[in-house]
C-alpha cells in the first residue's frame, strides 16, 4: 500500500472512530437522530439481504449504466471533433456553452412530456448530465494532442477522417476521456438518485424519499451508505481499469494542436 492510499484509509478510518465516539461512546448526538456507524453497517447489510431492496438497488444501477454509456459515446464523439475542428467547435461551442449552465433537473418535467416511461427519461436527463463532463474533457484531450502526430500520419497516407480519428484523436484522447468518465458516471449516478426523488417509483432515490418520510432514518442512512459505496467503486474501478490500459500520460510540454485552439 502506496503513501497515499495509507492516508486516504487512514483519515477514513479516524473520522467513523470519532462518529462512533460522539454518538455510540459520549452521547454528543441523539442516536435516534444520528446512528453510529456500526449501526448503520448493520441495518446495511440487513438491507442488502431484502430483495425488495435489491430491487431498487439494482434499477438505480441500470439507470446510471445506460446514462454513462450514452453520455460516453455521444460526449467523446461530439467533444474529440470539437477538439480537432475548430469549424464544428464555432458552430456547436455557443449552443453547448448556453445549454450547459441549465440544471439539467430541471428539464426532468419536460422529458418526462417527451419519453413514454418515466424511467427512459430518467436515463436520458442523467446522459444529458454526463454528457456535457465526457464532452469537456474529451475535447480538451483532443487539444493535447501535438501536431506532429497528424503531420506524420498525413504523411504516412492517414488522410481519411475516420482514420485519424480512430488512430491519434481516440487513443491521444484516452488520459482526458478516463478522467471523464469518472466524472460522467458519478454525474450521471447523482442525477438518476435526485430524479427518483422526484419521479421515481423505484430506485434508490425514491427508497431515500420514503424512508425519509416514514422517519426510517436507519434506512435513510444506509441508503446512503450504498450510494456511497457505488460511487467509490465507479471512482476507482474506473482508476484501476485506466491505468491497466492507458500506459502513458499527456506531456505538460507537448504543444496543443493548433487548429483546436483557434
Amino acid at each position: 500500500m502506496n503513501s497515499d492510499r495509507l492516508y486516504q484509509t487512514l483519515s477514513l478510518a479516524a473520522a467513523l472512530l470519532a462518529w462512533q465516539l460522539a454518538v455510540g461512546v459520549f452521547g454528543v448526538v441523539d442516536p435516534g437522530v444520528l446512528p453510529p456507524p456500526v449501526t448503520v453497517f448493520e441495518r446495511t447489510l440487513t438491507l442488502l439481504g431484502e430483495q425488495a431492496f435489491l430491487g431498487h438497488l439494482s434499477a438505480t444501477i441500470e439507470r446510471t449504466l445506460l446514462a454513462s454509456v450514452l453520455a460516453a459515446v455521444s460526449g467523446v464523439s461530439v467533444g474529440v471533433i470539437m477538439g480537432w475542428n475548430d469549424t464544428v467547435k464555432a458552430l456547436l461551442g455557443p449552443l453547448f456553452s448556453a445549454v450547459y449552465p441549465i440544471p439539467v433537473i430541471a428539464l426532468l418535467p419536460l422529458v418526462v412530456l417527451v419519453f413514454s416511461t418515466d424511467s427512459s427519461a430518467l436515463v436520458f436527463t442523467a446522459a444529458l448530465g454526463g454528457f456535457f463532463v465526457m464532452l469537456w474533457n474529451a475535447m480538451n484531450g483532443a487539444r493535447q494532442i501535438r501536431n506532429i502526430y497528424f503531420d506524420v500520419a498525413t504523411d504516412n497516407g492517414a488522410t481519411s477522417s475516420l482514420t485519424i480519428f480512430r488512430e491519434i484523436l481516440l487513443p491521444g484522447s484516452l488520459p482526458a476521456i478516463f478522467v471523464g468518465l469518472r466524472l460522467a458516471m458519478n454525474t450521471a449516478l447523482l442525477i438518476v438518485i435526485s430524479a427518483e426523488l422526484l419521479a421515481g417509483g423505484r430506485g434508490l432515490g425514491y427508497y431515500l424519499w420514503v424512508s425519509y418520510q416514514t422517519y426510517s432514518l436507519g434506512d435513510v442512512y444506509a441508503t446512503l451508505t450504498v450510494i456511497a459505496a457505488i460511487g467509490v467503486g465507479i471512482t476507482y474501478g474506473l482508476r484501476w481499469i485506466g491505468d491497466r490500459l492507458i500506459t502513458w500520460t499527456p506531456d505538460e510540454n507537448d504543444r496543443p494542436a493548433e487548429a483546436a485552439l483557434r
